[in-house]
């Protein structure tokens, strides 16, 4: 096992300048190419008179654009906010860089930009590219601090929100490679098969991109086209959101060469479902937990099989504690998860544990489950009740809503008895003293969902929005 070590894009580009970087449909770029757009978009921000730290916001796919104008703002210390028009409406956009002070839309389609009212001026990338640069393209970065992604939550549950991230105190300088991850300059691509906008999707594919893997863009999902790209391009990292992850397995469409790791993460994933994807893809699964300031927790395939269920014990520098009422609950008891970030990721004056607004619990070994999201009546119970559903035989995923009383939105396999799994929902609500409105049974992937793979719960309350089966 290989030591970390610290690299960059601009590193992969000095040692193999024609290895590619970045493909999707039919674009591609190398990396001398995909580092030379980025010091050109950075020249051309501060051409414009951004000051570092500004944030910026960007509308451009998936792809060999989207990714300079990424490594544009790590390198020469802008924020950016990716956002995705057609999800967030014309309505909710613009509200988005408000909250998140964006000072500048950056763009490769001013039509499309053009359907929505921003509260700031828009460029076309191809403009930024042009402009004279401020200083010698091809020298150091002059920004005093890398710069950042900025995020929204998925806005299951009402409007996304913007999540502040304060920016880095140092100069940007790449990252740490790690052999687990499955990426380096000796490595084959990173699948990307999800929205940018979402950080569960562009963290891993950023950081094989840093590392020296090239990444390629699945933009259109299907199983299949999943299987035929990884072996295409000799992929040996992907990321799959659980929804992603179902279909694969109901499929049972996995590539014919074995990637090294496959990260998974966005939502809880039940452990029926990754037992199978295990046996389909090998021991590579690699789940981690975080939120919209990064991630928190990960585990292997092998510490899972252990504690199944479980998104890992904490990276190091992070804390997590589980409270109720305020105080610390005991070992296995569900309460809110609590959080203290690395020094170097907190805003300044921030301190102390942070809430995440999610429900789980630690088991004797320090492993973290986490059963869902605060509920609105019963914040801890409701949550661990979806948890319990999720682990009952032959379902593939669960949304329990408050409506005049608890409504369960259960995804089941055509082959799970319909009276004894509302038998065994009915027994699990008993056990945790909750009230039991409805059941409404679902087959696999109907329910409403975000295009990150969130079952869209908004739009489960209170009446369902799938039809009921059995």
């Amino acid at each position: 096992m290989t030591r970390p070590h610290l690299w960059s894009p601009w590193e992969t580009a000095a040692r193999q300048p024609g290895r590619l970087a970045v493909v999707a449909d039919g674009e591609s770029r190398t990396f001398a190419e995909l580092v030379r757009a980025a010091d050109a978009l950075g020249h051309g921000l501060r051409g414009h008179g951004l000051a570092a730290g500004t944030v910026l916001s960007t509308d451009i796919p998936t792809g060999p654009r989207f990714f300079a104008l990424a490594l544009a703002a790590l390198r020469h210390g802008y924020g950016l906010l990716p956002v995705d028009v057609a999800h967030y409406g014309a309505a909710v956009a613009p509200a988005l860089l408000r909250d998140m002070a964006v000072a500048l839309h950056v763009t490769d389609d001013a039509a499309r930009s053009g359907t929505m009212a921003l509260p700031c001026p828009t460029l076309l990338d191809t403009e930024l590219a042009a402009a004279p640069p401020a200083h010698d393209p091809y020298g150091p970065a002059p920004a005093p601090h890398a710069g950042f992604l900025a995020f929204t939550t998925s806005g299951t549950t009402g409007r996304p929100q913007g999540v502040a991230r304060p920016a880095p105190r140092r100069a940007y300088k790449g990252v740490a490679v790690a052999e687990r991850y499955g990426a380096g300059i000796g490595l084959g691509p990173h699948l990307m098969a999800n929205p940018a906008y979402h950080l569960g999707t562009l963290g891993p594919a950023l950081y094989a991109l840093q590392a020296g893997s090239a990444v390629v863009v699945q933009r259109t999902w299907s199983p299949d086209a999943f299987a035929a790209l990884a072996d295409q391009y000799g992929a040996d990292s992907a990321f799959l959101s659980p929804d992603c992850l179902l279909e694969l397995v109901a499929a049972g469409q996995a590539p014919e060469r074995r990637l090294r790791t496959v990260f998974h993460g966005g939502d809880t994933c039940p452990p029926g479902i990754k037992h199978r994807a295990i046996e389909l893809l090998g021991p590579v699964l690699h789940e981690y937990y975080g939120t919209s300031r990064g991630t928190l927790t990960e585990i292997t395939t092998p510490e899972w099989l252990r504690h199944p269920g479980s998104v890992g014990r904490p990276l190091p520098g992070i804390r997590i504690e589980v409270r109720g009422d305020g105080r610390p609950v005991p070992t296995g008891e569900s309460g809110e998860i609590h959080v203290r970030l690395r020094a170097a990721d907190l805003a300044p004056g921030e301190d102390g544990m942070l809430a995440t607004g999610d429900i789980g619990f630690l088991d004797e070994a320090g492993y973290l489950f986490v059963v869902g999201r605060a509920g609105r009546e019963h914040p801890y119970a409701q949550p661990r009740f979806e948890y319990e559903i999720r682990r009952l035989a032959g379902v593939t995923d669960a949304a329990v809503v408050s409506g005049t009383g608890l409504e369960c939105h259960v995804e089941a396999q055509a082959d799970r008895d319909a009276d004894a799994l509302r038998a065994d929902i009915e027994a699990a609500a008993r056990h945790l003293h909750l009230p039991l409105a409805r059941i409404h049974l679902a087959a696999p992937g109907t329910l409403p969902r975000t295009p990150s793979g969130k079952i869209r719960r908004a739009a489960l309350a209170p009446a369902p929005t799938a039809p009921e089966r059995g």
